[in-house]
């Protein structure tokens, strides 16, 4: 690292730079960025989705068994993004703390503590100093008794937050700003609003047209609270009403 004001003050986790920053986290939320993808989260009336994009590194792996979607529990889903191997442990871990609580409480994980407890988990990375934080980043949805649909932004600092929309990835600024202005307007989307809302945005925001093949979307609702996963056919079914709209 070139010399400076912050020389030095990355060499590890628990050491605060002079203006109070802590690189080593900082460099957390870069490496989300690494897979150059990008993800959007939108909650509507009755239901919440995700769309992110697909992108297949080598033409020799079977496009099958590349995705940035999981579900956690039998109600909660997630996408991740960032350093592959992070992502799949975060995964893991996120499965691991919802079995043992409903083996303990016997009732399923709520989405709110679950997401409190990943990032208590991410947090005591940034302050030990023999653990390194994890470059990814978890956008949650859900659908609650009480609250309707969930959605969860959970970062490598440790913070999460309730959304009514948020976006994860290279072009994180760009979809906030478009979802403000959706969401500004419009709100109360049904199912299928909701999931062209999120796919309107993610096209506005990487600024060209993309392909069904492209992309992954998720959704729950109501009456389908578990993993539920968008057909490529379906998906450009959505993305036609779009063009046709515009």
């Amino acid at each position: 690292m070139s010399r400076g004001s912050s020389a030095g003050f990355d060499r590890h986790i628990t050491i605060f730079s002079p203006e109070g920053r802590v690189y080593q986290v900082e460099y957390a939320f870069k490496a989300i960025n690494s897979t150059n993808l990008s993800a959007v989260a939108v909650k509507g009336v009755d239901s919440a989705c995700i769309a992110v994009q697909k992108r297949i590194p080598d033409k020799l792996i079977v496009s099958d068994s590349v995705t940035s979607v999981y579900q956690l529990t039998p109600t909660i889903s997630c996408c991740m993004l960032g350093i592959i191997p992070d992502c799949k442990y975060q995964v893991r871990r996120a499965q691991l703390e919802a079995a043992q609580w409903k083996y303990k409480n016997a009732y399923n994980m709520p989405a709110e503590q679950l997401a409190r407890r990943i990032a208590d988990l991410n947090q005591f990375y940034t302050q030990n100093a023999e653990m390194r934080s994890l470059g990814c980043g978890m956008l949650m949805i859900s659908f609650d008794d009480e609250d309707g649909p969930q959605v969860y932004r959970i970062d490598p600092a440790g913070s999460y937050r309730n959304m009514k929309g948020a976006g994860l990835g290279v072009k994180d600024t760009t979809i906030k700003h478009s979802l403000e202005k959706k969401l500004k307007k419009k709100s109360d989307f049904d199912k299928d609003g909701t999931i062209q809302c999120a796919l309107e945005v993610l096209q506005e925001s990487l600024g060209n047209d993309v392909r069904a093949s492209d992309l992954e979307l998720i959704y729950v609702t109501k009456d389908k609270r578990a993993f539920n996963k968008l057909t490529t056919e379906e998906i450009e079914a959505h993305l036609t009403i779009i063009a046709n709209r515009d």
